[in-house]
């Protein structure tokens, strides 16, 4: 077998200096590959330091800068921009109700983006997880709620009105609020009922002056308005009410009989807030009228519960010897006559009925009433004090039982029921 020859490698372009040009990148037989390799693992390499520069830059700025307040706090609360308020105003607010991280942010972006005359006054609806970016989007997007809608449920005391309106957004100081019920300066001269309530010489024994005299309605008010306002027009309400219930009566059109009694509007109101509180059922309202006027003509003492109640804030059915006792210018147990104020803000149907007795019971002489069932509301009417006492002796079972099922309520957490207030 003949010997393979050996390749001779041509000096002719192989020679000592281009294989030191060969191996300068490497070993000889791939060179020509790391030729082409190489640049392009420079630059990927410089790319992913650059990119890693910026990457960790953007989250330092973000965290620091443009991240929500809390991302996971989804609820809304209410945030007000006031009319001509500046941008920078606006921020200071949103870091103040920790709504923005960071409010020189805030001003960099919205100019950057241009919608500073684009933001409007008004009320709107932000949460702690919102980004810089969706809050602008909000502000300056013309969504605001310029009005809000509110709803005073008859029966409330100044002191459920003013927990509702906090709850809302609509006030954001209780105590201020309290005050403005008791102002005479305020609201003494804008109120014909008001008015008339400060010379009846009772309002220095009242809990609160406006207590009785905030119409409950349902609202449409600025966003924006003050306690006093959102105080002005519940009280105007009134006034159109009082007006329509009397200007019916001295028109002839009221066919209803006269009241035995003849009551100032402001006792009517009195009269209109215990009637609210004592009955439940449309149809008993004129009948608890008559019962009230039938007491008060005779001498009686009207003896309603919910007069206890109001000065108490007990939420039990059945009031203790010591409750009955107490010695309070609201107290029907203990005074005679009406009680010094209004114990809630009655319904024009409490005050129709405040106005117009039931005919048939005012004749019949009804001097009693108490409660069936306390989660019905139904109430039982009596003439004389054997039947009322019956009566009682009947029922008292499920009161207890009423008053027992709201302690545990109570003890387990949950909200009680409120039940009718009646003697």
């Amino acid at each position: 077998m003949a010997a393979k020859k050996r390749r001779v490698v041509s000096r002719k372009f192989y020679n000592q200096k281009t294989l030191h040009k060969e191996r300068e990148y490497g070993f000889y037989w791939y060179s020509w590959l790391w030729k082409l390799i190489r640049p392009v693992l420079i630059f990927a390499i410089s790319v992913i330091i650059t990119l890693g520069i910026f990457v960790n830059g953007w989250f330092v700025i973000y965290d620091n800068f443009l991240k929500p307040v809390d991302p996971d706090n989804k609820e809304t609360t209410p945030f007000v921009i006031e009319r001509g308020a500046s941008v920078t105003a606006i921020a200071k607010n949103l870091v103040r109700q920790g709504l923005l991280r960071n409010q020189g942010i805030f001003k960099y972006m919205v100019m950057f983006r241009g919608v500073t005359s684009d933001i409007q006054y008004g009320t709107y609806q932000i949460s702690p997880s919102m980004t810089t970016s969706e809050i602008i989007d909000i502000i300056s997007s013309g969504t605001s709620s310029v009005e809000r809608t509110i709803r005073i449920i008859p029966g409330w005391t100044v002191e459920d009105i003013a927990n509702y309106l906090l709850n809302v957004g609509a006030i954001t100081d209780l105590d201020e609020f309290y005050r403005l019920c008791n102002s005479v300066d305020y609201f003494g001269a804008n109120s014909h009922q008001v008015a008339q309530a400060l010379a009846s010489g009772t309002t220095s024994a009242r809990k609160y002056l406006l207590e009785g005299y905030l119409a409950p309605d349902t609202y449409r008010v600025f966003a924006n308005a003050s306690a006093e306002s959102l105080l002005r027009t519940l009280l105007g309400q009134t006034e159109i009410v009082m007006d329509q219930l009397y200007a019916s009566i001295e028109s002839g059109e009221d066919t209803e009989q006269e009241a035995p009694l003849s009551l100032t509007q402001d006792q009517i109101i009195i009269l209109a807030s215990m009637i609210e509180k004592e009955a439940v059922i449309a149809e008993d309202r004129g009948k608890v009228s008559a019962v009230f006027y039938n007491r008060l003509a005779a001498g009686m003492r009207l003896d309603s519960d919910p007069t206890v109640k109001y000065m108490t804030g007990t939420t039990d059915f059945i009031l203790s010897s010591e409750e009955l006792a107490l010695a309070t210018p609201y107290n029907t147990y203990v005074i005679d006559g009406l009680p010094a104020g209004p114990i809630c803000n009655p319904s024009p149907a409490a005050l129709e009925a405040a106005l117009h007795p039931n005919k048939s019971y005012v004749e019949e002489g009804y001097l009693y009433f108490c409660s069936t069932d306390p989660h019905s509301g139904e109430l039982y009417f009596s003439r004389t004090l054997e039947e009322h006492n019956a009566a009682v002796a009947t029922y008292r079972p499920l009161w207890e039982a009423y008053d027992a099922e709201q302690r545990a309520a109570r003890a387990a957490g949950s909200a009680p029921t409120e039940a009718p207030q009646t003697p």
